[in-house]
């Protein structure tokens, strides 16, 4: 593995050498219908992705056959053989195969492809599922044909894309732990496929469907909608197994309801190309904004973010700032501070030497600290669903958005 550790990083720039590749760099995307781009109109060339990359850019199986899905191993066969084009749509994949096939070198080989179902809550997602099965049939065949053309395969992370269905159908799982033992299990799986010995991460989003949640309340102390989206943000936040891909409620929705559309795709995969540029090169990554500490002073909240050490953040970048343009302007920039008895006392809030200050109308201890949880009912999206303003710029022209949170304060 040694040897697969050298050929990677000797990718991360173009070659002198022969242009036949040497290893095979594959990132799938998995979950439900956002991880397939349903309703996502096409944006890329799929049918000339991998010409356009002189057979560095593949699909499943280290072909040219992108765009054609199935929770089923053998109904994706029988797509990939006929080339049946109905239902293929712009998923986060491509753009993600683009960046990496760029920014890597000649001598690696980008595989990419999106796995998973839609309409599905993650217990029938993760090990034991057909769709999980399909996942794991689609590497094994991609790692079979990288040995029969003498290259290294390698698996450094897969993109988890999904956790609106548990939103939706109250399923009331610990989700948490579920994804956790996702992890854990794709970690073990794909091991045992390529022999590698660097760990599988998973690049997280986040789902940002609360108000299309029939119960939602953002007010309610206890808010179940939410506990999806402040579980992916904690295993990104506290977990080594997990990195920060991006939210996406700073994106346009189709209708501005469930699915991402196709541009917006595209974010989302440029997005996740960076987490995994920064796992092939240093083995973890730093990206991503969310709370790391909270105190309570009186009537003041002040939350503390976490650090990003990127050499990607020069001059004036890597501060904090409120952005109404991108996304429409929210009260509060999109933070509460809820009671036990179900108010919102939170009446400012202020960025005050890269900290949020959140001001109140009453005792704040004991409360929930929230962000992102609001929007008009049954939408989604930077214009009127749940979401906030806030983030952190850096010099590659992608803003760290502030992942949704929800927080107890007297359990920080």
């Amino acid at each position: 593995m040694i040897v697969l550790a050298i050929l990677i990083v000797g990718g991360l720039t173009a070659c002198d050498g022969s242009d036949k590749s040497k290893v095979v760099v594959c990132v799938p995307v998995y979950g439900q219908s956002l991880a397939m781009g349903e309703e996502s109109e096409l944006v890329t060339d799929i049918d000339g992705l991998t010409e356009k990359w002189n057979g560095r850019l593949v699909g499943e199986g280290l072909d040219d056959g992108f765009g054609y899905y199935e929770d089923r191993g053998w109904k994706k066969r029988i797509k990939r053989l006929i080339r049946y084009g109905n239902r293929r749509n712009e998923n986060s994949a491509f753009a993600m195969g683009e960046a990496l096939a760029g920014a890597l070198g000649k001598d690696t080989m980008v595989c990419v492809f999106a796995d998973g179902r839609g309409g599905t809550a993650i217990s029938n997602l993760i090990k034991g599922s057909s769709p999980y099965e399909a996942l794991i049939q689609d590497i094994k065949s991609s790692n079979e044909e990288a040995k029969k053309q003498g290259m290294e395969f390698f698996v450094p992370a897969v993109c988890w894309m999904q956790g609106e269905s548990d939103m939706f159908d109250y399923t009331r799982v610990d989700y948490r732990k579920l994804l956790r033992q996702f992890a854990a299990d794709i970690n073990r799986d794909v091991k045992s496929i390529t022999g590698q010995k660097r760990d599988v991460k998973i690049v997280g989003y986040q789902s940002c469907c609360l108000a299309k949640c029939y119960k939602f309340v953002p007010e309610n102390y206890e808010c179940y909608e939410i506990s999806v989206p402040q579980a992916q943000m904690q295993l990104i936040r506290d977990d080594s197994c997990f990195v920060a891909g991006t939210p996406v409620y700073f994106l346009d929705f189709v209708d501005d309801r469930i699915h991402l559309d196709g541009k917006s795709q595209t974010v989302v995969g440029r997005y996740n190309a960076a987490a995994v540029l920064d796992i092939l090169r240093y083995g973890y990554s730093d990206r991503g904004l969310y709370p790391v500490d909270i105190k309570i002073e009186g009537k003041i909240a002040i939350i503390d973010f976490n650090k990003n050490d990127s050499k990607e953040l020069v001059d004036n970048s890597g501060k904090l700032e409120f952005d109404t343009i991108n996304v429409n302007k929210v009260k509060n920039y999109g933070f509460r501070v809820i009671t036990p008895d179900n108010k919102d006392i939170a009446v400012k809030v202020t960025i005050v030497d890269d900290k949020i200050v959140i001001e109140c109308n009453a005792d704040a201890k004991g409360c929930k600290v929230r962000y992102g949880a609001n929007g008009e009912k049954n939408k989604s999206g930077r214009r009127l669903g749940a979401r906030g303003n806030l983030l952190r710029r850096n010099s590659s022209m992608m803003p760290e958005w502030c992942y949704m949170f929800d927080e107890a304060t007297n359990e920080r």
